[in-house]
């Protein structure tokens, strides 16, 4: 591990290249989950399928996502607090950030239901949520009633749903709190949501979508990467994660115990185990693998982060996690005629083929259409009013724990 006089330069401003790196792992194991693990059926006893096993948590990349989000966005409120278009400049940006490339999938959805007519798409067309839920972020509450995720094209989107509505509340959650008081509500909801999760999956047994896809059951994810955004950003608590070498050489081996027993036991979705604390302690461990990461920049694991093609994976994360689906289940209705399955060397190279054919859209995507919309946005910068005379006299520490 690196040693304290090595990591005080930690810059939480600007791009963070570990961040990067952790989101392309996240876009990374959803791809493999989607495109291998969910594709295949191997026979119980065959090395196929104890090869599996080990991917068998890999839709928990969507849980990573949720820590980056809670960090990323949880910082940039706490950095622009004080700003007097604090609300105008954070929407514009995350309007053009988030609901263009967004807009083009629904867009797409109509061709693929005309495209039905020439090839077999009914794994990526059949029980979509109302047209209206997904083009207002609501459709994780349909898909809660419903008991289904939906059209496959669209499935993916609850995740989106939850974001946008965190993106609702904790904007007016840092305007208004500080200090102690902020915090409390952070950790109350870490703490609430596997309550709500464990209440929910004992009212509604067989019903895993509702716990699994609305926003206040999953906010512990995203509030634990808010909480180390928060302790990032307190210099007390910055020093004391720097120096905790005891404290991460206990916890990692302790959470990553866990996450192993939560595969073997419990690795499924819908079990209690998972919808009460399963989640829960997989985020931490994702929050621990961030903070670790960006306070020990000389570790193995943060130059692993930072290496170029984990990178520009993690660069165009969102519109890869938009489209993968829509594109393998194209392929595999036009070549097959069935939805995806692995069932050999020609279906797993279709698998491949649709892996490097999403890839090569996104970064299309990410060059020509979503970066310069992000650029437009960011015209919008924060802006801040002069400091009253009484509040040049206060600290850094002062101010974070006002």
């Amino acid at each position: 591990m690196q040693t304290v006089s090595n990591s005080t330069s930690l810059n939480l401003s600007g791009r963070i290249l570990e961040l990067d790196g952790l989101r392309g792992i996240a876009i990374g194991v959803v791809l493999v989950w989607h495109y291998f693990v969910l594709g295949i059926s191997p026979a119980p006893g065959t090395v196929l399928s104890y090869v599996r096993v080990f991917g068998r948590l890999t839709w928990t990349g969507v849980d990573l996502f949720f820590v980056l989000s809670g960090f990323l966005i949880g910082g940039i409120l706490l950095d622009a607090r004080s700003s007097t278009n604090y609300f105008r400049a954070f929407y514009r940006r995350r309007f053009f950030r988030i609901v263009p490339i967004y807009a083009v999938l629904l867009v797409c959805f109509p061709l693929l239901l005309y495209s039905a007519r020439l090839m077999d798409l009914t794994w990526l067309i059949k029980n979509p949520m109302p047209w209206y839920s997904y083009w207002t972020f609501t459709q994780n509450f349909w898909m809660a009633i419903t008991g289904v995720l939906g059209a496959a094209a669209l499935g993916v989107t609850w995740s989106l749903a939850i974001e946008e509505q965190f993106y609702l509340t904790l904007p007016l959650l840092v305007r208004l709190c500080a200090g102690r008081r902020l915090m409390a509500l952070v950790l109350a909801g870490i703490v609430l949501a596997p309550l709500l999760r464990t209440t929910l999956h004992l009212l509604l047994p067989g019903d895993w979508i509702a716990s699994f896809a609305l926003m206040p059951c999953r906010a512990d994810s995203l509030l634990l990467g808010v909480l180390a955004a928060i302790l990032l950003r307190d210099p007390a608590w910055k020093t004391r994660i720097q120096r905790g070498k005891v404290f991460f050489a206990v916890s990692f081996p302790i959470l990553l115990l866990g996450v192993g027993l939560l595969d073997w036991l419990s690795p499924s979705l819908d079990g209690l185990v998972m919808q009460s604390i399963g989640l829960t302690w997989l985020a931490f461990f994702y929050v621990l693998v961030l903070v670790f990461a960006l306070t020990r920049p000389a570790s193995l694991l943060s130059r692993a982060l930072r290496a170029k093609w984990l990178a520009w994976l993690g660069t165009i994360a969102y519109g890869t996690y938009l489209f993968h689906q829509p594109i393998q289940g194209v392929l595999f209705g036009y070549l097959w005629g069935h939805e995806p399955q692995i069932t050999g060397l020609p279906t797993l190279l279709t698998a491949i083929a649709a892996l490097a054919l999403t890839l090569v859209i996104a970064r299309l995507s990410w060059r020509f259409f979503e970066q310069p919309l992000i650029r437009f946005g960011h015209r919008s910068s924060y802006q801040y009013a002069e400091p009253k005379p009484n509040e040049l006299s206060r600290t850094a520490p002062e101010l974070v724990r006002s």
